[in-house]
């Protein structure tokens, strides 16, 4: 049985702002590398919905650069393939 792709959305977790979106299938899912994560940190990050997707929390590149942030400094800050 082939599952449909799950949807995750990618949030601004300082503005709210919809960073993007991606349709993952269970392969593509299991490929994004999130295990130095914490389980809590996790938590805080990677939330389900309702409907059997995902919303992960980062920061838009709006937030990045007003906080002055740089991209070594904070390793989750872009979704993988939407910039």
């Amino acid at each position: 049985m082939v599952r449909e792709p799950m949807k995750a959305t990618y949030v601004c977790d300082r503005c709210g702002a919809i960073i993007g979106c991606l349709n993952l299938s269970e392969a593509e899912l299991a490929q994004i590398d999130m295990d130095p994560l914490t389980v809590d940190l996790r938590q805080d990050i990677i939330k389900s919905t309702e409907t059997g997707g995902l919303f992960v929390y980062s920061l838009c590149g709006d937030c990045v650069d007003s906080m002055g942030l740089h991209e070594t400094e904070w390793q989750y800050l872009r979704a993988p393939d939407l910039h």
